[in-house]
């Protein structure tokens, strides 16, 4: 391997010593990092061992996901507990994104952070602009849960009150809580369409940010594949953000046991982006195309790199990786 993507920064908490963020605590789970008193920064301590390795670090970052139930209530959030109007709202007025439930009792839910709030814009301003500043060393930075949250019936984002009164105001009087996909489907692309354009906003403000202070790092996000599947119900338009320059890379997660569907996501995803100078490199869990018990590898994953000429490939995630996988990737190479 030749990159490794550290998540650097997620529920609110950095891993490095920061002015904006809290750093992770030891005693939450889920993660790590160090107990800040100590002064020991993880993310340098992977900048100088990617370093002698000749590995290229770069910051991994949630962006508008940034809490978990699984680890106390709102009151529990270093950013939700003083900030609760930030918060992606329901229909309902509830922060929880249920259709993105996890957890063998599907109980364990995320909060995401509202898009068009420009107090969550700052902040998150705030946060790469540090990283920038404070480890040049690191070869890019990668936005991740960068979109709305997963629209499911009944429960469709982001009805804030910031929200709702920024819509209102830019469409000359719509309100939001009135419109629905099958009875009023023009003022609904209209509210779609605006909300997708939040994302993309927040995503040039991060990506001017870094193109300013480290024009070096190459700026990538993970996005889902499917295009018009993603705007229908994430808003999130990686098309655009590539015609227009505002990433270098992306890794479509490409996250399915069924390979024919994968290729298809991987064929797909190549001709809508046709035409740009965005890199691409496919990324697979790897528990789809290896199991580690019986050392199963499926390789028709992994050569869709060569066989559909991207510019490498990602795998999902570090903590699933064993030895044998490790060999057999160092025998592919």
């Amino acid at each position: 391997m030749n990159t490794v993507y550290v998540e650097a920064f997620w529920d609110g908490y950095a891993m490095y010593p920061s002015r904006v963020a809290p750093m992770r605590p030891l005693n939450i789970p889920h993660g790590f990092a160090a107990d800040a008193k100590s002064g020991w920064d993880v993310l340098r301590v992977y900048i100088e061992e990617g370093a002698r390795h000749g590995l290229k670090i770069h910051a991994w970052l949630h962006v508008f996901h940034q809490w978990n139930t699984n680890l106390g209530g709102l009151e529990n959030s270093p950013i939700f507990r003083e900030n609760s109007d930030w918060a992606a709202l329901d229909l309902s007025g509830s922060p929880l994104v249920k259709s993105e439930a996890e957890g063998a009792a599907r109980d364990i839910y995320k909060v995401f952070l509202s898009p068009s709030n420009p107090q969550v814009r700052k902040y998150l301003r705030a946060v790469v602009g540090e990283l920038a500043e404070k480890y040049p060393q690191l070869a890019g930075a990668q936005w991740d849960y960068i979109r709305y949250p997963l629209h499911a019936p009944g429960a469709p984002f982001d009805y804030s009150p910031d929200a709702l009164e920024r819509f209102k105001k830019e469409t000359g009087g719509l309100d939001a809580r009135k419109l629905s996909a099958k009875e009023t489907p023009k003022e609904w692309r209209a509210w779609q369409d605006w909300k997708t354009r939040q994302v993309t906003e927040v995503v040039k403000e991060l990506s001017e940010i870094v193109r300013k202070k480290r024009p070096r790092w190459e700026i990538s996000a993970a996005v889902f594949a499917d295009l018009q599947e993603n705007l229908r119900v994430k808003q999130q338009d990686w098309k655009t953000w590539a015609e227009k320059g505002y990433v270098d890379a992306l890794l479509p997660m490409l996250y399915s046991t069924n390979f024919a569907k994968v290729e298809t996501w991987a064929r797909d995803f190549k001709k809508d982006l046709a035409g740009t100078k965005t890199r691409v490199y496919p990324a697979f869990f790897i528990g789809h195309f290896y199991q580690a018990d019986a050392k199963s590898f499926n390789a028709d994953y992994l050569d869709l790199e060569k066989n559909l000429k991207f510019d490498g490939f990602g795998i999902f995630a570090a903590q699933s990786l064993t030895d044998d996988l490790i060999e057999r990737l160092a025998k592919r190479n």
